[in-house]
């Protein structure tokens, strides 16, 4: 089973003006059955199987804000890069990530994990999308992810605790 863990919700600031912006960072990880799934072994027979790319989709939506849509991939390929081993011109599958549109390519399974499943991200408000006086912010995560030779379709979320910003 997998699920959503640590999900937290920080505001730049917790009274503000008529003129102010306020960031929220969000942050949360993934962890369970799909995390651990995300592993050498696991990744070289799913090539084998044609089953070369892992998407999973990130849905965050705070309380006063739109829904924003995180992507991340994991592709499978074989490499022949000399620092791993087997040495080349023996067969070595390797995972690329692909975050915000950046290739990736970790130097080891943690660090795949990491990029793949620890997410850290920032929304910025302005104080018109709030009322007077105390506002409750939340955000709700949804994590979503298609079937695979090593995993079936799955799809998680989870609500941050409310935090009480106010409007001066």
């Amino acid at each position: 089973m997998s699920s959503i863990r640590e999900l937290t919700l920080t505001p730049s600031l917790i009274e503000f003006g008529e003129n102010d912006s306020i960031e929220f960072m969000i942050s949360f990880m993934i962890d369970g059955e799909v995390r651990e799934k995300l592993n050498e072994d696991v990744w070289s027979t799913a090539y084998d199987k044609h089953d070369n790319l892992f998407r999973i989709k990130y849905t965050l939506v705070l309380s006063h804000g739109k829904p924003i849509t995180l992507l991340r991939k994991a592709s499978f390929y074989w490499s022949r890069d000399p620092k791993r081993y087997p040495l080349p011109p023996s067969k070595k599958i390797w995972v690329m990530i692909v975050r915000d549109d950046q290739p990736i390519i970790p130097k080891d399974t943690e660090e795949a994990r990491r990029l793949l499943f620890d997410v850290q991200y920032s929304i910025v408000l302005d104080a018109s999308s709030f009322h007077n006086g105390e506002n409750e912010v939340y955000v709700d995560v949804k994590a979503s992810w298609g079937r695979h030779t090593f995993i079936e379709k799955g799809e998680i979320s989870a609500r941050s605790t409310t935090i009480k910003i106010r409007k001066v």
